[in-house]
This record gives C-alpha cells, structure tokens and sequence, in this order.
C-alpha cells in the first residue's frame, strides 16, 4: 500500500470528506486527491506530519514504515495546547488564545508537571528560536540560573528569555540578531512571575 492508499484509507475510516481535510490542513481538495492517487513521489515531512495529525495516525504509518495505524493516542507522546501569548487574568488555555495543538514525546518529561505550547513572537531570542516557531514550557514557578523561562512582568503578557540569577536581581537576557534588544534587570521590588521553563521547540506548519 503507498501513501496515498493510506491517507485515503484513512481518512474514509474516519468518516472525513476530502473537502473537510482539504480545510484541515489548509489545502484545496484537488490537491487531497492528489495525494491520494500518490501523484507527489517523495512527499515531504512537512506534508506528512499535518496530514499524520489529522488523521490521527504516526507519520510512520503514512510512510509505509508501521504496517498498522495506531491512534497518536496510544503512542509515547502528549498531545498539549498552543497559545499565542499568555496575558494577566486569562486562563492559558482560553478560547481566544488557544491557537493549535501539537504533540510531543514523553521521554524525559516530567509526569506530574503541566505542559503548553507558546507561538514565539518577535526576534528578541532569534539566536534559539525564530519568530513563530513553538516553544514547549513546562509550567513551573522556579526557572534554575541559566534556563529559559518563561516570565510575566508587571502582569502584562509573558516573554521568553534566558533566566540569570545575581544576589536579589532577575536578569532576563536575549539571545538575538538585533542589537536593540537588551538585558532586562529586576529586583524584589519588581512584579515578576516565572511561569514555568522552556524544554523543546518545535516549528509549526
């Protein structure tokens, strides 16, 4: 069976319209059916992982590398939320601020601890992660010197920046291209709010 056996396959096992997975994906349904009738040889990752996702299968078994097509579900992997940004006095996972889902392996993760996803906006951390690219956080409220946080100044919404402790001083510093952005410093006297620590990213498709 080749790729686009598969994808057809299952996305009738799932009840799906070409149309609706057309919509899903942010494709036209002639290129669904392109897919389908494996018009595209060597079609690449950044296809297949949408695709994979929506159809709720591994993108190893669009591949053709698993012969059955194990729900994501089942898989060593946890399906968390993607904000666009984190805001004083909003629940993270509001409806006006959940953007997506994505998923990430569970190896070396830590069991009791929340996860999200955060859009990262602006090319003040460049060097580590370019301007829409997914950032995983752990949800804590320590960050250890020399991590990437997460952090919430005076309630406004939160920035990533690489944490640096100096005797009662919070130091936020940019990892960027752009000389403009500087070192941020913040005493005990500053409303600061480590929301938790940077542990993947991930590009979003």
């Amino acid at each position: 069976m080749n790729v686009g056996q598969r994808i057809k396959n299952r996305r009738k096992e799932l009840g799906m319209s070409a149309d609706k997975l057309a919509e899903l994906i942010n494709k036209n349904r002639a290129t669904i059916y392109r897919y389908e009738k494996n018009e595209i040889e060597n079609m690449p990752y950044d296809v297949i992982e949408p695709l994979a996702k929506v159809l709720n299968v591994s993108p190893a078994y669009l591949m053709g590398w698993e012969d059955r097509a194990t729900s994501l579900d089942s898989l060593p992997i946890k399906k968390i939320p993607v904000v666009s940004q984190i805001s004083a006095g909003l629940p993270i996972y509001s409806e006006e601020n959940l953007i997506d889902y994505t998923y990430i392996a569970t190896k070396n993760l830590s069991a009791d601890k929340e996860l999200f996803g955060l859009k990262v906006s602006g090319d003040s951390m460049d060097k580590e992660f370019k301007d829409g690219e997914v950032v995983i956080v752990e949800k804590d409220s320590v960050v250890e010197n020399g991590q990437i946080g997460v952090v919430m100044i005076n309630g406004y919404n939160a920035t990533v920046k690489r944490v640096r402790y100096n005797d009662d001083q919070l130091i936020l510093l940019p990892e960027s291209n752009n000389n403009e952005h500087l070192p941020q410093v913040y005493n005990d006297t500053d409303d600061v709010k480590i929301i938790g620590r940077v542990v993947a990213s991930q590009k979003i498709y």
